[in-house]
């Protein structure tokens, strides 16, 4: 314990003696001040600064009581033990109310009692200032910061918010104390995110991050992210929550934007595809089919070329069929016609046979459920192109022979999942090195995923394969299609 300044208020000088002796057993390095009349103390007490005021009941002049009020006026925060020859429950009280720390007899064991009682009201004060400080510590981050920290009761009542709160949605803190934090909700997903968020309380969980709309007083939406914690008694039943909400919806918008302007990227590049493959397809093809005809015709309808002309011709014509059909094979990459002609199914279903049948690798492609849902064009294009740089990964990359792509409707969700059985990699190491070329084919699926607004998640290991899942939101629900699956 640091060195005390002990002030004591004793009109007999016999009785000061045996309470100094007794603390300086305790407390040998305090400092000891003596009055013998509490007006005296009063006057000194800015150039003292007890650490304890240990006053006698009866004092000559103003009494002990007297004392604590007067103290009381000067907003002095110092402990008080009030000490009397006899004991007197009323005064006891009334000491106890303007703010003693404690009340002590002159009985035969006061003066041992005594260091007892200074030592447990220098550690009371001392963890009462900590607290002040942590509270004002507290305080001034509530008041400074651009979140709404707020309390609630285990009913979701709010029982404490800071001032912010009128910044994010209008309401002062005396319109949001006393309501219930789904008051505020949009009553488009009330219901069942009161419902959500009360499972989580009652199962003592966390908030996690939860993303949810608010209405300001004005009327006007605020999307919240919602980050709360329970707090439970010592038998480990929840008395509240204490949490912060973010205003996140410029941040919403911005992604909105991002997502807007990615979809549009993703269709500038499957139009500048389309055009590419139709200028090799209408133009560059046919004009080397054009040059391989004439080629032939001259290797057949010339008789006066040689032997080694002739063979001249042949390589020619050889090439050139070589050219037509890697040209072909790009066009339909760029643009693949079966997707218009036969749809996104049997669109996949050839690529998967001609893919086996062209490198050898076994594709396994199955669907299911997705007749229930009205796909648009840019939908079955995206799953096509997901599908297609799977594979292609596989080829580069997997050193696998087998391959499995699976594409399930399962509603509201399109589910891919594309799986193999090569050498695997390390997913974590790949995430710290996205700069990897060999690896962009991945990057890339990543990439168009969010862009479609879905989750894509990989697992592998060296030597155990790869399998990965996507999921995306059908956002253009068929209202047939919905019924039909639920009647499914």
């Amino acid at each position: 314990m640091e060195p005390l300044t002990l002030v004591i208020i004793e009109d007999e000088e016999a009785h000061f003696s045996l309470m100094k002796r007794a603390i300086a057993n305790e407390f040998p390095h305090a400092s000891v001040y003596h009055f013998k009349e509490a007006n005296l103390c009063l006057e000194q007490l800015d150039s003292i600064i007890p650490t304890v005021i240990i006053t006698d009941y009866l004092l000559p002049g103003m009494n002990g009581i007297g004392f604590l009020e007067a103290l009381s006026q000067k907003d002095r925060d110092i402990p008080v033990i009030m000490i009397t020859g006899q004991g007197d429950e009323n005064v006891a009280v009334r000491a106890m109310k303007l703010g003693a720390v404690d009340y002590l007899v002159k009985s035969g064991d006061f003066f041992t009692l005594l260091p007892t009682v200074i030592e447990k009201a220098v550690r009371k004060n001392r963890l009462e200032q900590s607290l002040l400080k942590s509270e004002k510590r507290f305080q001034d981050m509530a008041e400074n910061t651009s979140d709404w920290i707020w309390e609630m009761n285990a009913q979701g009542k709010y029982i404490y918010s800071n001032p912010v709160v009128k910044d994010i949605i209008g309401y002062s803190y005396d319109e949001v104390i006393g309501r219930y934090f789904y008051d505020f909700f949009s009553s488009e997903n009330k219901e069942p995110l009161k419902a959500r968020i009360f499972e989580l309380m009652a199962k003592l969980k966390p908030i996690e991050s939860f993303d949810n709309i608010v209405l300001r007083k004005d009327g006007v939406e605020v999307i919240m992210e919602i980050s709360g914690v329970p707090c439970l008694d010592k038998s480990e039943n929840i008395f509240c929550y204490r949490g912060i909400s973010r205003d996140i919806s410029e941040r919403k918008r911005n992604e909105s934007r991002i997502q807007q302007l990615s979809q549009q990227l993703l269709k500038a590049q499957e139009t500048e595809r389309q055009m590419i493959s139709c200028e090799l397809h209408d133009r560059v093809a046919q004009d080397l089919s054009a040059s391989k005809i004439e080629c032939d015709m001259l290797f057949k309808n010339e008789p006066t070329l040689d032997a080694p002309a002739k063979a001249k011709l042949l390589e020619i014509s050889k090439r050139l069929q070589g050219s037509i059909n890697a040209i072909r094979d790009l066009s339909y990459d760029l643009q693949p016609p079966t997707l218009a002609e036969m749809g996104l199914l049997k669109a996949l279903e050839i690529y998967c046979e001609e893919f086996s049948s062209q490198f050898g690798n076994k594709v396994d492609f199955q669907s299911a459920g997705l007749n229930l849902f009205k796909l648009d064009a840019d939908t079955e294009i995206h799953l096509y192109r997901l599908v297609q740089e799977g594979l292609n990964n596989i080829r580069k990359h997997a050193d696998s022979e087998k391959a499995v792509v699976r594409l399930l409707g399962v509603f509201p969700n399109i589910i891919l999942r594309i799986e193999d059985t090569g050498k695997g990699f390390d997913v974590k190491a790949r995430e710290l090195a996205l700069g990897d070329e060999k690896r962009m084919g991945l990057r890339s699926m990543k990439e168009r995923v969010n862009m479609l607004g879905g989750q894509m998640t990989i697992q592998s290991n060296p030597m155990q394969g790869t399998k990965i899942y996507i999921k995306i939101p059908f956002q253009e629900q068929n209202r047939e299609a919905k019924e039909a699956y639920i009647n499914h």
